[in-house]
């Protein structure tokens, strides 16, 4: 039986003005690379299920369908709450998902490719201003300079704080169009990264160590406590790792990320996910909101993440198995530019 073609992802290091919207980028932490410029989601859009803060942006992944002409241009959105408290086993109410898709000739970009000049300017003025902070639309700004925007009272106290206190009204710069994390930002923000895609290697592996794979997950785990809590307590750890469950979907998912273990996506648009245990059986998956057409899966995205995304140490817990997503399967144009779609939220443990 032949396997299935899947495209995994690794990250890279890239300057961040390679990563502006006009390059179409798939990317990981930073400020989100909108597509649609003019109808950014609100922060009310972009709020936790749970706390109801506006999240961070996560990652997002470029993948058009070229051949229809809608979608020529398409790009998945992730969001996160990155209060540790919101994160619940098996629960995706921490998570949001938007896909948004342009045609070819549209509002925003030319119809050809971009060079690589980081000095081509790139005008904001006519769309709506980005939060400093985070990215995201924003409906307020600085009462005493008016030239720096926020999204929230949060996110306009960090600025403040990280220094717009000595800057506001003694600086005639400001930049709120290049999409570059600022030095405010670096401690709200996850690290930056190119998400770069390629096709999975389909030489078989000879022979894995289910022990080995186990203590690498368990490390996994343990660096991911480390850059939350100041001290680990060993049989804590043990008690967590040992819920992991010892079936046969859990030796498929280890054997085949096996092949490359620095893998953060796998993107297999109609295919199904690589589960990592056997608690996905009949998930039922909600057809389009928009379009009452049934969903799909299109790509999901790994726990080996959760090691090159800088958890600040205010975080309790941000933690999964695996993030699978669908999206409509026929990427319709109904509803709003920025449509919600569905993520699956598998962990390792109940």
């Amino acid at each position: 039986m032949t396997e299935n073609v899947v495209d995994i992802g690794f990250l890279d290091e890239k300057e961040s003005w390679l990563l502006h919207p006009r390059f179409f980028p798939s990317k990981v932490g930073g400020k989100p690379a909108w597509l649609d410029l003019r109808n950014i989601p609100a922060p009310s859009e972009l709020t936790c299920n749970q706390c109801n803060e506006v999240m961070i942006f996560l990652c997002q992944v470029y993948a058009p369908y070229e051949e229809k002409e809608d979608s020529f241009h398409r790009t998945i959105f992730i969001f996160v709450c990155k209060n540790g408290e919101c994160c619940r086993p098996n629960s995706a109410n921490n998570f949001k998902v938007f896909r948004s898709q342009l045609p070819r000739k549209n509002d925003f970009y030319s119809f050809e490719p971009y060079k690589e000049d980081q000095n081509e300017t790139f005008p904001m003025d006519k769309w709506p201003k980005l939060c400093n902070v985070c990215g995201v639309k924003a409906p307020s700004h600085c009462a005493k300079c008016k030239k720096e925007f926020y999204c929230s009272r949060k996110h306009q106290i960090i600025h403040w704080q990280k220094g717009h206190k000595e800057l506001c009204c003694n600086s005639n710069e400001t930049d709120n169009s290049n999409f570059i994390v600022t030095e405010a930002a670096k401690s709200l923000l996850f690290k930056e990264w190119e998400l770069i895609v390629d096709e999975e290697d389909q030489e078989k592996v000879k022979h894995v160590d289910e022990n080995q794979e186990m203590e690498k997950l368990k490390h996994l785990i343990k660096e991911k406590k480390a850059g939350t809590m100041s001290d680990i307590n060993e049989s804590e750890l043990e008690e967590y790792t040992g819920k992991i469950p010892d079936d046969k979907v859990f030796n498929k998912f280890s054997k085949r990320i096996a092949r490359h273990p620095d893998q953060v996506l796998r993107y297999d648009r109609g295919g199904v996910p690589l589960w990592i245990t056997a608690q996905a059986d009949n998930i039922d998956i909600p057809k389009c909101s928009y379009c009452n057409e049934p969903r799909q899966f299109e790509f999901q995205i790994m726990p080996q993440l959760l090691n090159f995304i800088n958890i600040g140490i205010e975080i309790n817990s941000i933690d999964w198995g695996i993030l699978a997503i669908y999206t409509c399967n026929k990427s319709c144009n109904k509803g709003p530019a920025y449509k919600e779609e569905m993520l699956i939220k598998q962990d390792l443990s109940n």
